[in-house]
């Protein structure tokens, strides 16, 4: 029971209200608890309750959080608008209206979807884009005006420097099915063929693939009479050897995205559809070292949200969302239309987060109608552009914003370092109790390699301790013996729920770090041996931050004052 509801005051008012057993004020049902008309945190007190059953109560909670979350994100949004420039607008960009979650319908749907992405890679100096021209080549060839979010990620994409080349290397975009991300795809190879040869004065070479091969022959299908029609390609319709030769030598082939792909060939550019589903043999040995020859050459990927298996657009997205914590723009771009964890699933205004061609070619009916689909995960995945099994978060929609911390972080604490479950990537998380006794949990670092975390876990020695996982121990620094302890699934057992009510007492807190907050969010909890524990199997995506959370937020919560130490853990 959270401080304003553990008074006198609270409960004498809460025992006269429902002394009479009084039926709920919404639904008729017998009354169980007391619900405040205006919520104290917005000038309410306890003469301004009704009863209310359990879940008429939760449910008006859990909106209220959705609307304070999502007026904090559109003043976040309307403050970066007013003092920061879009590198990719232009002034006669057509813009969508922006639906805002907190209109007073509430539960209704959105009927336009939203023209910025929510999750987005910094912005690199430039000078200048070719996306306008994709646009551009859309409108005059395909007799298609693209939509702004298509433009915003084409032009990101393909922002370039003083001499023309790419500023990126690789790019990741993401959202629900069915917006239109097949017409961008097929735009941007026709222009590419066409326009490209004369910009580096060489032909090309492209290559599209994706999970199937059907899917990548839908995409030839789209394009490939347009090329033969107006610029005298010639065409091989034979399925599985589909290409197109240009006139001045440029070429395109298509493929399906498996391991060997791309093998013997050089190319320029790469088209990668529904990378959720497509195995890091095809990208890391396939297609990226078929581009190493090549100036200033790009991997397009494009996907709807992945499953917990999709281990190269997980890898991909990590390293999209480091890059936005860190604020630090790079040769990776990064664009994703997909609800905040923190918002309630169950409501459809949501479902507008994942859809920016809503209200252009998609309607409010059609997500309607396919969210009666028996099978909830794969309508929340492809009509959503979220990730399975988020919707079974071990946290309430909407607690996770409400306890961010905005002033300083001490030095000290629990540092928690585990690696990811493909041996990829070391998270380490760092838990620090405050003046006022609560704990802060914030990234303590994100590296590649071995060393690279041993270089970080330096940096924290001289304040901190660790928790390690055996694993590591094998290599452990004599120099920071003394300060290590071990720690496992077991300690993920017993503090899991430790740490769930410590969040729901707002006695832990956390900085804003959007990694942590994707972590923390679609995390999800089993009950195991009679205990809850965070789930890395069940859980969609990695969530070794989560878990880091879970060993340093609890130690820390034990910390003896002055005594402070870093932790690593276990699998």
């Amino acid at each position: 029971m959270t401080r304003e509801y553990d008074t006198p005051e609270y409960k004498r008012a809460r025992r006269d209200l429902l002394a009479s057993s009084p039926d709920c004020h919404w639904c008729g049902e017998v009354a169980t608890e007391a619900d405040h008309l205006i919520e104290q945190d917005a000038g309410g007190d306890h003469t301004t309750m009704v009863p209310s059953c359990k879940s008429c109560n939760s449910r008006r909670g859990a909106q209220y959080v959705n609307r304070k979350t999502a007026n904090r994100m559109q003043a976040r949004r309307v403050a970066m608008t007013k003092n920061k420039t879009d590198f990719f607008s232009t002034p006669n960009s057509p813009r969508a209206p922006l639906f805002v979650l907190s209109e007073p319908v509430r539960s209704e749907l959105a009927g336009t979807g939203h023209d910025q992405p929510r999750l987005e890679t910094p912005a690199p100096d430039m000078a200048g884009t070719y996306g306008d021209a994709v646009g551009a080549w859309a409108k005059e060839h395909m007799d298609i005006e693209f939509m702004p979010w298509q433009i915003h990620v084409l032009r990101g994409q393909l922002a370039h420097d003083e001499n023309g080349d790419l500023l990126h290397r690789v790019s990741l975009v993401s959202t629900a099915r069915q917006n239109g991300k097949s017409t961008a795809l097929a735009a941007l190879v026709g222009w590419w063929l066409t326009e490209m040869p004369k910009i580096r004065g060489e032909k090309q070479m492209v290559l599209t693939c994706a999970n199937r091969l059907d899917l990548s022959v839908t995409l030839f299908d789209l394009l490939s009479d347009i090329l033969e029609v107006r610029f005298g390609a010639k065409l091989v319709k034979a399925y599985g050897r589909n290409s197109a030769q240009m006139p001045d030598g440029s070429r395109w082939i298509i493929r399906a995205a498996k391991p060997n792909v791309g093998h013997g060939t050089s190319n320029d550019l790469i088209i990668a559809d529904e990378i959720w589903d497509i195995s890091s043999e095809a990208v890391d040995g396939g297609l990226l070292p078929s581009q190493r020859a090549r100036r200033s050459p790009m991997l397009s990927m494009w996907s709807t949200a992945g499953t917990e298996s999709s281990s190269v657009m997980l890898r991909w997205r990590e390293q999209g969302l480091r890059a936005i914590d860190q604020g630090k723009p790079g040769s990776f771009y990064f664009a994703e239309w997909s609800p905040d964890p923190s918002l309630d699933v169950n409501l459809e205004s949501t479902w507008a987060w994942g859809n920016p061609a809503l209200g252009i070619t998609i309607t409010p009916e059609t997500l309607r109608s396919e969210s009666m689909n028996p099978n909830r995960a794969q309508f929340l995945r492809a009509a959503c552009n979220l990730w399975v099994a988020s919707d079974q978060g071990w946290l309430a929609p909407g607690i996770w914003p409400s306890i961010e911390y905005a002033g300083d972080i001490p030095d000290g604490g629990y540092v928690a370092i585990e690696v990811s479950l493909d041996d990829s990537r070391y998270f380490g998380t760092r838990c620090v109790k405050l003046e006022d006794r609560r704990v802060l949990a914030t990234v303590a670092f994100v590296t590649d390699t071995y060393q690279e975390m041993l270089a970080e876990a330096d940096k924290f020695a001289p304040t901190c301790k660790f928790l390690i996982s055996p694993s590591i121990d094998v290599h452990w620094p004599i120099r920071h013996e003394a300060k290590k302890q071990v720690v496992g699934y077991g300690e993920i057992q017993r503090w899991t729920g430790i740490v769930r009510n410590m969040i729901g007492e707002k006695l832990l807190v956390h900085d804003g770090s959007r990694q942590l907050a994707e972590h923390v969010q679609r995390a999800v909890a089993v009950k195991s041996e009679g205990n809850l524990a965070l789930s890395s199997q069940r859980s969609p995506g990695d969530i070794s931050l989560a878990r880091c959370m879970v060993w340093a937020a609890a130690m820390a919560a034990k910390q003896q004052d002055g005594k402070p130490m870093i932790v690593m853990a276990t699998r």
